[in-house]
């Protein structure tokens, strides 16, 4: 009889270990699927605004005399071009680095660009930093309809 028990139990451990392995399979599945959809949702950038509206921004900051200041090596200023995608055309951009294409490294000298990307607007203020559209739309005096 303790021989038939025995048996019994070892018998159930094996099963009982056989499901919590194949759980935790699913469990690290789980994990690394809400991983992978995470880093898939937070790389498109959340909000999409359509072109024409971003076009009609990065037109308006130009007529009204809003410029950047950048370097072709400064990430946050990559990130700031992203933004605005094929608009970026629009803006006027000042290339601060003299290794640059089109370098206005003396302009940047002149007004003492020291952080990137550096927004002056019509009003003459600065600021440095990615900035949403929202606040460079207020700061340039340009409408935005999103």
């Amino acid at each position: 009889i303790l021989c038939i028990f025995t048996n019994e139990m070892k018998h159930k451990n094996k099963t009982k270990s056989k499901t919590s392995g194949s759980s935790k399979y699913i469990i690290i599945g789980v994990i690394v699927l809400v991983i992978i959809l995470a880093v898939v949702f937070l790389s498109k950038g959340g909000k999409k605004y359509p072109r024409e509206a971003i076009d009609s921004l990065a037109k308006c900051m130009t007529e009204k005399g809003t410029l950047m200041y950048g370097t072709f090596w400064c990430p946050k200023c990559a990130e700031q071009k992203k933004m605005f995608g094929s608009s970026f055309q629009f803006i006027n951009y000042v290339e601060c680095d003299a290794r640059g294409e089109n370098e206005q490294s003396e302009l940047c000298i002149e007004k003492k660009v020291e952080k990137y990307p550096d927004w002056q607007f019509p009003d003459n203020n600065r600021k440095v930093g990615i900035l949403p559209f929202e606040e460079l739309a207020a700061k340039s005096g340009c409408s935005w309809q999103n």
